[in-house]
C-alpha cells in the first residue's frame, strides 16, 4: 500500500509531498510541529497535542485558521489509509512561501504537512534500561516553543550515539533541564518524584503532563523543581519520558549506575500505570472522514 501524506489540503503519495525552496520552514525553521503517538491503534492525548500546537502557533505569531475538528479528521484518515498500528503522526506548520527576508511577510499562506510513520520500539530497552550522558545545554531560551529549529538537540543526540548512550541530558546553570528529545525525571524515594518545572527552559511534554496526573492520582509526591547532576546520580531511580517512548528506565548516568544498573520497581510501576492509562483512554476520533 502506498504511504499517503497530507499537504496543503491534498492527500498525496508521500514521495510526491514537496514544498517550495522558498518556504520559510525550510529557509529559517520558521515553523512549529507536533508528534502524536499511536499505540495499538490508539491515538494518545490528541487534544493535548493539538492544544500545544495552537499555543506554539500563537507564540511565533503564525496566523493560522486553526480547526481542531478538521485536524482530527485528517489524522484519523491518515491512520486508516496508512494502516498504522504502532507509530506516530507528525504535524508541521510553517509560515509559508515568501521572499527570503528575516521579517515576516505582510501576506502569507501557511504550509501544512501531516504524515504518519510506523514504529516498533525494541522492548528490550524497557527490560534493560538505558544509559544517558550529561552535557551543557546550549539551546536558546524559548525551549517551551515546539519549533523545528532543533540543531542543538540533534547535535546533543548525536553525541550520545557516538558515546554509545541512548540520550543526552542537558545541564543549564548547574541543573538538568531535559533530554535532547525527552523529559528527565529522578525518583528520590518510594513516593517522591522530581522533574524540571515547565518554564521557558524546557518543552512542556504532553507525556510529561499525563505522567504527572497519573502519579498524583496514585498518591505520589511530584515535585516540579530543578535538580542537579549530584542529585541525579544519587537518585533511587531515574527515567525519561516522550511521546514515542512513553516511560523509559534510565540505569546509567555518565557511567554511574542508577538503581544498581537495572530498571527499578517504581519506574516499572509508573510504566504499568501509563500503559493502563493508554488502554483505557482511547482518543476520541471523528468518524466522518470527509475533509472540507
Amino acid at each position: 500500500m502506498k504511504n499517503i501524506t497530507y499537504i496543503n489540503n491534498k492527500f498525496v503519495k508521500h514521495s510526491n509531498a514537496k514544498i517550495s525552496v522558498e518556504d520559510r520552514g525550510f529557509l529559517f525553521a520558521d515553523s512549529i510541529y507536533e508528534l502524536i503517538s499511536v499505540f495499538n491503534k490508539k491515538i494518545v492525548d490528541t487534544d493535548q497535542h493539538l492544544n500545544r500546537l495552537r499555543l506554539s502557533l500563537n507564540k511565533i505569531k503564525i496566523k493560522y485558521n486553526f480547526n481542531k475538528k478538521k485536524l482530527k479528521q485528517i489524522i484519523n484518515k491518515l491512520i486508516k489509509l496508512n494502516n498504522v498500528v504502532n507509530g506516530y503522526i507528525y504535524i508541521q506548520i510553517t509560515r509559508g512561501v515568501a521572499e527570503r527576508k528575516h521579517e515576516f511577510p505582510k501576506k502569507y499562506k501557511p504550509t501544512t504537512i501531516i504524515f504518519t510513520k510506523k514504529l516498533n520500539v525494541d522492548k528490550k530497552i524497557y527490560e534493560k534500561g538505558v544509559k544517558i550522558i550529561t552535557i551543557p545545554d546550549l539551546r536558546w531560551l524559548r525551549r517551551d516553543i515546539k519549533t523545528t529549529s532543533l540543531l542543538p538537540n540533534i547535535l546533543s543526540k548525536q553525541l550520545a550515539v557516538e558515546k554509545k548512550a541512548f540520550e543526552s541530558w542537558l545541564i543549564d546553570n548547574g541543573n538538568i533541564t531535559e533530554g535532547s528529545a525527552s523529559n528527565a525525571w529522578i525518583i528520590k524515594n518510594s513516593k517522591t518524584i522530581v522533574t524540571h518545572p515547565a518554564n521557558n527552559k524546557i518543552l512542556k511534554g504532553v507525556t510529561r503532563d499525563t505522567i504527572i496526573k497519573i502519579l498524583k492520582k496514585n498518591n505520589f509526591n511530584v515535585k516540579e523543581k530543578p535538580f542537579n547532576l549530584i542529585e541525579a546520580k544519587n537518585a533511587k531511580e531515574a527515567f525519561l519520558t516522550s511521546s514515542t517512548l512513553s516511560v523509559l528506565p534510565v540505569v546509567k548516568i555518565d557511567n554511574y549506575n542508577i538503581s544498581d544498573g537495572k530498571p527499578g520497581d517504581i519506574t516499572k510501576k509508573i510504566l504499568y500505570l501509563y500503559n493502563k492509562y493508554i488502554s483505557k483512554n482511547k482518543s476520541s476520533l471523528i468518524k466522518e472522514l470527509k475533509i472540507a
